[in-house]
């Protein structure tokens, strides 16, 4: 009984080295990964830096018709990526389950930082019609007594400060602005909502 039992697990022990000989076989040989690459409808190619010694890979499609950036989700950073993207003249592609205006009970705080890299990326107008209050700093209370606090803004142009809205409407906006230029495509699961 114990000699059968031994038979198994030496048995056992022999097939799963074999597997495991044979998958890193296939891993590791190049004309087998070559193969995959080719038979693909992207193009593949891999450069070599001559300073650095170090590879680099690009992975295109060869009718030049695809995508260059994917981004999943649409909400603030996703919608500012694909944005900034899409101005720089890639092909961007943004997945997004529902591009209705989110109805959430989120307000939003844009310290005046925020609105400076708004205006760096060409967002500033998403603050725009939306309701965005004007925040100049801030006001403290304890035990009766008040100060306020201002944002030092004195080096900056008067439109900056910071502003307070709804997230919803901000994401909406953000949303319009970057579905205005021509390579980038908002893609819902069914639907195609813009395309190039």
């Amino acid at each position: 009984m114990t000699m059968v039992f031994y038979n198994y697990i030496i048995g056992g022990t022999f097939l799963v080295s074999l597997f495991g000989s044979v998958l890193l076989f296939i891993l590791r040989d190049d004309s087998y990964r070559e193969k995959k690459i080719e038979k693909g409808s992207r193009k593949f190619e891999i450069q070599t830096d001559t300073v650095t010694g170090t590879e680099t890979g690009k992975c295109s499609p060869e009718n030049d018709s695809g995508d260059d950036i994917i981004i999943v989700g649409a909400g603030v950073a996703g919608a500012a990526l694909a944005h900034t993207l899409g101005k720089d003249g890639r092909r961007v592609r943004v997945i997004e389950r529902d591009l209705t205006e989110p109805d959430r009970i989120v307000g939003e705080l844009l310290q005046p930082g925020g609105y400076l890299k708004l205006a760096e990326l060409g967002l500033e107008d998403c603050v725009e019609e939306i309701d965005a209050q004007r925040v100049l700093g801030y006001a403290l209370f304890k035990d009766g007594r008040n100060t306020k606090l201002s944002y030092p803004l004195k080096k900056f142009h008067a439109d900056v400060a910071g502003r307070s809205f709804h997230n919803g409407r901000f994401i909406r906006r953000m949303r319009e602005k970057a579905a205005t230029l021509p390579k980038l495509s908002f893609l819902l699961p069914g639907f195609v909502l813009h395309t190039y």
